[in-house]
């Protein structure tokens, strides 16, 4: 249908673009080939809404909650956060995931401000113990390299983590921090095209699949 042509701007942010996107956007252009998809990457994810606000962007991906405006949402998964260690810390060595206080006693590489890093952060200093960020980054990977190089240990949403990577030991932290939840946010008062509400069902069916592939793994 006409409807569908034209052009989609959609707002990511780096771990969506790493291993969420490339699926999604094969099975989208499969299905709705005359749609340009135009991907707009922000390190201030606070920009992203803006500009859903102001209709430079028709979606934008985002870790919920979202702050008071115009906004609807989806929930597209929930990304569990885990512990990246440099290979044979002791920490790989307990049979179990480490304690919040085990964990703030260690010198962490942590990501530039965002809102997920916050609630992490916070999680930690809840154990008393204000935790020693030694350096921060925007970069997945510079953060993956700094924990492997022996520099510190991360507490990383699972989506950002390269598991291939035999420099470090990823742990799962069984829920210790509450996990990072990813969404779809559109402006709720504007119109929304054919190919924008075509992409939020096929990001849903996409995000679907990933969150059952990696509960079986």
């Amino acid at each position: 249908e006409t409807g569908d042509a034209g052009r989609l701007r959609v707002g990511n942010f780096q771990s969506v673009g790493t291993r969420v996107l490339p699926t999604l956007l094969r099975s989208f252009s499969e299905s709705h080939p005359q749609v340009e998809v135009l991907l707009r990457e922000s390190l201030d994810e606070q920009e992203l809404l803006e500009m859903v606000e102001r209709g430079e962007l028709d979606v934008t991906f985002w870790a919920l909650p979202i702050a008071p405006g115009p906004y609807e949402s989806v929930e597209l998964l929930r990304d569990p956060y885990v512990l990246v260690v440099p290979a044979g810390s002791p920490l790989a060595a307990l049979k179990r995931a480490p304690t919040l206080k085990e964990i703030a006693l260690h010198p962490l590489i942590g990501f530039n401000h965002c809102a997920s890093t916050a609630e992490v952060e916070a999680s930690l200093a809840s154990t008393g113990r204000q935790p020693n960020v030694v350096f921060r980054s925007d970069n997945n990977g510079t953060v993956q390299g700094l924990v492997g190089a022996g520099v510190g240990i991360s507490v990383s949403p699972r989506l950002t983590v390269d598991e291939d990577d035999s420099s470090v030991e990823v742990i799962d932290l069984q829920g210790r921090v509450p996990p990072r939840v990813i969404a779809l946010v559109w402006h709720r008062d504007r119109h929304r095209s054919a190919a924008a509400e075509a992409f939020v069902e096929s990001a849903m069916s996409v995000c679907r699949e990933l969150s059952e592939e990696s509960a079986a793994a």
